[in-house]
């Protein structure tokens, strides 16, 4: 990557846990994983800290905490309490603070490190204060999970008062480990959510109606303002000073065309509708420094497999051949120009 003039930026964990630690600890129910993390991350650091000066210590702890031991949908597939949960994110945090650590203890010259979140984001349905203020009040309220310990150094009182006797089993010393400084923090956007003023002040999340815009990923609802809103709020409410963009795309079911062209006009329209919303944060003094674009080629999905493809360059699964997409050859206009085209 080097001899290529590539920079490279490292995630030391994207929910690929060793399955020995799940067999013999139970994963991240158990405090024992995030000390193998420790020792992991400092293994990789002091391996390749001479290379790589840009690392991210865990990818969207959202999923393989609650998705994985609180509702089954990724792995490992579980369903089990409530105080399980909250400890899997504990101990989530724990392993984000072991790879700070090891940055700062091994990471030498111009290391910088920090987490990367799906956040979720809520966008006011019209920019007024009551409404921006509730968009910001349900952005706290649905990310305090990650957010608080990361950049607060506390469990947020209301939270804790929800949580009750399910609450995270803390140890002293875990909130200063958890939030120790870190030089950026990554997003995960691909959509968002509408929120407005409701009674008494109250945020009031708006369901999307059947026939609103979304990709094959039926998940992604199309809301490029979440690219506006999202850094935004992560700035108001927790004080972020450096902030990438660390994946936003789209997921298709993209078929070439007989002519070999795959015009995947829907997927470059969604992307400079996202670029353009993530230049005006940039313009109204959001600290947005970097993009990155999901993904490079179409690839196995961890949920939906071979089905949806988010890549912009289409890969041919029986010969591997590599075709750029018309969002491919568009986007290489947008990095050499740096500049929508």
């Amino acid at each position: 990557m080097l001899a290529q003039g590539l920079t490279p930026w490292v995630t030391m964990f994207h929910w690929d846990l060793p399955q020995a630690l799940e067999d013999d600890f139970g994963g991240w129910r158990d405090r024992r994983t995030a000390e193998a993390f420790a020792v992991y991350a400092d293994t990789i650091v002091q391996a390749y800290g001479d290379r790589v000066k840009n690392w991210i210590t865990l990818n969207e702890i959202l999923c393989f905490t609650r998705l994985g031991y609180g509702n089954g949908q990724k792995a490992p597939g579980l369903k089990l309490p409530e105080q399980t949960v909250n400890q899997t994110f504990h101990h989530a945090l724990l392993a984000h603070g072991h790879g700070v650590r090891a940055v700062r203890e091994h990471g030498g010259k111009n290391a910088r490190v920090g987490l990367t979140d799906n956040s979720e984001v809520f966008i006011p349905l019209t920019e007024t204060p009551a409404d921006i203020a509730a968009a910001k009040t349900q952005f706290i309220q649905a990310n305090t999970r990650v957010l608080e310990p990361v950049f607060k150094g506390r469990y947020h009182p209301a939270f804790l008062r929800s949580a009750g006797p399910d609450a995270p089993r803390v140890q002293s010393g875990d909130l200063a480990l958890i939030s120790l400084p870190t030089d950026f923090l990554g997003l995960n956007i691909y959509s968002g959510q509408f929120v407005r003023s409701g009674k008494s002040g109250r945020p009031d999340v708006l369901p999307f109606p059947a026939s609103y815009p979304a990709a094959d990923a039926t998940w992604l609802r199309h809301a490029p303002q979440a690219l506006y809103w999202g850094p935004r709020l992560v700035t108001e409410c927790y004080g972020v000073k450096t902030i990438f963009i660390t994946e936003n795309g789209a997921g298709y079911h993209d078929v070439p065309l007989e002519n070999g062209e795959i015009l995947d006009l829907h997927r470059r329209d969604y992307v400079r509708n996202c670029l353009r919303e993530l230049h005006r944060g940039i313009m109204d003094g959001v600290p947005v420094k970097g993009y990155f674009l999901w993904s490079f080629m179409d690839n196995f999905e961890w949920e939906d497999g071979y089905r949806c493809r988010f890549g912009v360059v289409y890969t041919n699964y029986q010969t591997l051949k590599r075709t750029p997409k018309a969002s491919a050859l568009w986007y290489s206009q947008v990095m050499a120009a740096n500049a929508l085209v």
